[in-house]
């Protein structure tokens, strides 16, 4: 059943419109894979804070927040401010190193933990190329492990077994050998990959013995979010960590979206581990293009001496680094203020969430941490899970139909997350007391909205298959 069915055939026909102008010019009508879902043509008029219109006029409380990179959500006065006085001080692109470097690498380091020497670069993808590289340079191996069901970006080099159907037409077992995300993508990269289980340790000691004097590094989202959102269990980082170091490999963070986010200092910060390298993205400038990726000095001194290749003719622009600028001056002035918004709000939505799925009879695993989470919802043959450990858990619990229809029904309440199934919600210090009261209240009544369509309509995703490991 479309959304314009369930919403009414014109609901969205300024978007649909505009839409169809774009397609005429942009191949599919947009430029990000991840913004729109098929029947969904949404387009974006303005934002204000936590909120956002579309060009049909209907205003939604944002949880999605540009993907993440939004934390004092939308238009923040201070980081736009300090950007246009940047702008008029220094221009748009500095040919050579200016005076922001020095301010934003100091802030940098002081906030982050594992981070003594940084580079900047545009984008999340770019930071992570730049890591494998230098992680490959350093240790003089070739392959890096990377999880199932992460994302690091789509270059060629990483994007394999994100999200992968190990399910048709049967199981497919776990292995090593990492699967292309994409056409096109030439199967000598995946040569130098090999893909573990997150959270389980089995997979990865089994990798090392086979394959440690190969392996260059293990990079991993310390919290993985692009699979919904996962928790490492207890020790487990713990244990990444003395892996790597066993071996001689070096543990790289992608932190572009746990960065700034989980606390001014990242996971880093607050799950304490510190890793070699790391990457960052999204939260660092507050809605303007910015990335980068830092380590220790001794991993670092590699690009100190340009040993390893790494450069672009937009890293450390003006614009990206007075948003940084701005971003990590607020964190660390306003840090207390700040976090107590993104947890506190981000716990009561939530079990306010979890509170409302399972008053309308829904079974669903809702977990996160801080201002990031996510909400599974079981198929009727789903195994009996208490959380969500790794991608393959993940996707032989999850109704993709319910979720569908949960969105859905929140989405003419006035409530906006990402309408993909293993995406995640984002709070932003934007976020307001009445904003949380009506996203709950919207919970609630969307949830008995989805139980009595499941009593009139079946769920239709095809049967779980059997997985080992999981009680079904």
């Amino acid at each position: 059943m479309s959304t314009e069915l369930l919403l009414g055939d014109h609901y969205f026909a300024q978007s649909r419109k505009l839409f169809e102008r774009i397609s005429q010019t942009i191949a599919g009508g947009e430029s990000s894979y991840a913004r729109l879902k098929k029947g969904l043509e949404l387009c974006f008029s303005h934002g204000e804070g936590s909120h956002f219109w579309d060009v049909d006029g209907h205003e939604y409380i944002d949880y999605s927040l540009g993907y993440g990179p939004l934390i004092f959500g939308h238009k923040p006065r201070r980081v736009i401010q300090a950007v246009i006085e940047a702008i008029e001080r220094y221009g748009t692109l500095a040919t050579f190193p200016y005076e922001l470097d020095a301010e934003v690498g100091e802030l940098f380091t002081e906030l982050v933990p594992g981070v003594e020497l940084l580079r900047f670069a545009n984008s999340g993808t770019e930071a992570t190329m730049a890591a494998a590289r230098l992680a490959r340079a350093y240790t003089g191996r070739p392959k890096i492990v990377q999880m199932e069901g992460a994302y690091h970006g789509w270059a060629d080099t990483h994007l394999w077994s994100s999200h992968p159907d190990v399910w048709r037409p049967q199981l497919r077992p776990y292995s090593p050998r990492p699967i292309p995300g994409s056409r096109g993508i030439p199967e000598v990269y995946g040569d130098a990959l090999l893909i573990a289980q997150y959270n389980e340790r089995e997979s990865l000691e089994r990798l090392f013995l086979e394959h440690g004097h190969e392996i260059a590094g293990v990079l991993v989202e310390p919290v993985q979010c692009n699979s919904g959102v996962i928790l490492p269990e207890p020790g487990y980082l713990e244990f990444l960590r003395e892996i790597t170091r066993a071996y001689g490999a070096l543990l790289i963070f992608d932190e572009v979206i746990t960065g700034f986010r989980l606390a001014p200092g990242g996971a880093q910060e607050r799950l304490g581990v510190i890793p070699d390298i790391a990457t960052y993205a999204k939260a660092l400038g507050a809605g303007f293009p910015i990335a980068a990726f830092g380590g220790s000095h001794e991993v670092m001194q590699l690009e100190a001496t340009n040993q390893v290749m790494h450069g672009g003719t937009y890293t450390a622009n003006v614009l990206a680094l007075a948003a940084a600028r701005a971003v990590l001056t607020e964190m660390k002035t306003r840090r207390q203020e700040l976090w107590a918004i993104l947890d506190g709000f981000g716990e009561r939505v939530r079990e306010g969430l979890r509170e409302a799925c399972e008053a309308a009879g829904l079974r669903c695993i809702v977990q996160g941490i801080g201002p990031v989470w996510h909400i599974f919802f079981a198929k009727p043959d789903a195994p009996a899970l208490d959380r969500i450990r790794n991608y393959r858990e993940a996707h032989a619990y999850t109704s993709i139909d319910i979720y569908d229809r949960f969105h859905r029904a929140m989405l003419k309440r006035g409530i906006y997350f990402h309408p993909y199934h293993l995406e995640r919600w984002f709070l932003s210090t934007a976020h307001s007391e009445a904003d949380v009261r009506a996203t709950l209240e919207a919970a609630h009544e969307a949830a008995l909205e989805v139980a009595r369509s499941l009593r009139e309509q079946p769920v239709a995703d095809p049967a779980t298959l059997a997985m080992p490991g999981i009680a079904q």
